[in-house]
């Protein structure tokens, strides 16, 4: 998985290219909450996303009280993200 970065005026989005599997989902979660930007956004449009490494996003959305834009997912996605117990992560 590559991550794409473009950083405007106050916001960041981070774009990943491939596909987001469970193993690799830390890591793309530790690189946004190292961002440094009023607002990060995570752009899962160019890339596949296993409904596994949903669940462990979730969770870790969870534990680390931090909060992300989400944009470029299903509406199933964004459903099984709310089912875990995530907030509505979505960008306006």
């Amino acid at each position: 998985m590559r991550i794409e970065r473009i950083a405007t005026d106050g916001e960041c989005l981070l774009r990943p290219h491939g596909e987001l599997r469970l193993e690799t989902t830390r890591e793309l979660f530790e690189r946004a909450t190292q961002e440094d930007s009023d607002r990060v956004v995570l752009d899962f449009s160019a890339c596949e996303v296993e409904d596994r490494a949903l669940s462990a996003l979730a969770e870790l959305l969870n534990e680390a009280h931090v909060r992300l834009c989400i944009r470029g997912l299903r509406d199933r996605q964004v459903r099984l993200l709310e089912y875990l117990g995530a907030e509505r992560p979505s960008a306006d």
